[in-house]
């Protein structure tokens, strides 16, 4: 392909029809992703925090060759609003990746990295941060170049098998040896399950209920995601979780991304308490559906070392979950030294498995 000058536009949303349909198809070509026209749409233009700012990638005959966006989250930190944002949709077509973007001819860096540098100057400009970087091993060092820094997050994985040929499979990111002692843990978890069935009652107390129905108490100390009524209805699709609280205390809730036969339930965003009790009914609940649903198992992931985390661990513990410590580590573009402390941070799964 001859040589030629790209023009790069950032702009917020929302975008234009053939614009959005444009970026979505080079995006799941490059990723072999098959996500949902509509889907896009909710993520980059619904959301409650408003659209999405896109950094754009264009030929003089506007073909869009490249892409970033970031979209704000809602969220509130010592009681102001905190205007966050998560990246998303980063690409460059193969074809352009080493052609200059027009007032950057003299730059040394890719287009790639420009288009990250720009957005990331245009957010701060305009007053959003911090923007969370949850980004794969190959793109991150991009990332660190135009000023992301990192923040670990200590957590424990917590998991019940119920189909431990298909989850040690699946289960991503596993050696051979760890894939076969996943098998064989899984066999033990499936027989106890039977048991569990068996010897405990279904939860009474537990009910499902809408995802803008739960109201997670807020700690103004803290960074939550998806705390009011509109974030979470957004984020929390009826057909894709399930969302469940105890009706003789409602403060206590739980939301799950559902399972299938590809993956696994999955716990996105939690308040239990320290009651061992209301820990274990919503866990009996959970199993049940992960079987009904044929699901690889329940998955849950613990951050923190609060008090709540440290009784639910314990929990799950004890009942029979496979639990393993590691450390989840994100990137943060910002200025301000009090948002790389993970402590100001409340973290769950929440960010991590949106169907993107």
């Amino acid at each position: 392909m001859p040589s030629c000058m790209l023009n790069l536009r950032i702009v917020r949303g929302p975008l234009a029809s053939v614009e959005e349909e444009s970026i979505l198809r080079e995006f799941n070509r490059l990723t072999n992703s098959q996500i949902p026209l509509d889907d896009f749409r909710r993520w980059v233009r619904d959301g409650p925090g408003g659209p999405a700012l896109h950094a754009l990638v264009e030929t003089d005959d506007a073909r869009i060759v490249g892409h970033f966006s970031l979209i704000p989250l809602r969220t509130r930190f010592r009681g102001l609003d905190a205007r966050v944002s998560r990246t998303e949709y980063l690409f460059v077509h193969e074809d352009f990746r080493k052609e200059k973007i027009r007032g950057f001819e003299n730059s040394f860096l890719s287009a790639a990295i420009i288009v990250l540098d720009q957005l990331y100057r245009a957010s701060r400009a305009q007053g959003w941060g911090p923007v969370i970087v949850s980004a794969g091993d190959e793109i991150r060092p991009f990332h660190k170049l135009v000023g992301c820094r990192p923040v670990d997050f200590p957590l424990v994985e917590c998991l019940w098998i119920l189909r431990p040929w298909a989850a040690a499979r699946r289960t991503p990111n596993l050696s051979n040896a760890q894939r076969l002692a996943l098998f064989f843990i899984g066999i033990a978890q499936s027989a106890l399950f039977f048991l569990v069935r068996l010897i405990f009652p279904e939860p009474r107390d537990i009910r499902a209920v809408a995802a803008n129905d739960i109201h997670p108490p807020a700690n103004p100390e803290r960074i939550g995601l998806f705390e009011d009524c509109e974030s979470r209805e957004w984020r929390y699709p009826d057909s894709e979780y399930t969302c469940l609280e105890t009706g003789s205390a409602p403060e206590y809730f739980l939301i799950a991304k559902n399972g299938s036969g590809q993956r696994y339930l999955r716990v996105c965003q939690w308040h239990v308490g320290e009651n061992a009790t209301s820990a274990k009914q919503f866990l009996f609940v959970l199993l049940r559906q992960a079987r009904a649903e044929k699901s690889l198992g329940v998955r849950w992931a613990v951050f923190g070392e609060h008090p709540e985390a440290v009784k639910l661990k314990s929990v799950m513990q004890h009942m029979g979950f496979l639990c393993r410590p590691r450390v989840r580590q994100l990137l943060f573009y910002t200025k301000d030294p009090k948002f790389l402390k993970s402590a100001i941070w409340d973290i769950t799964d929440s960010l991590f498995s949106f169907d993107l």
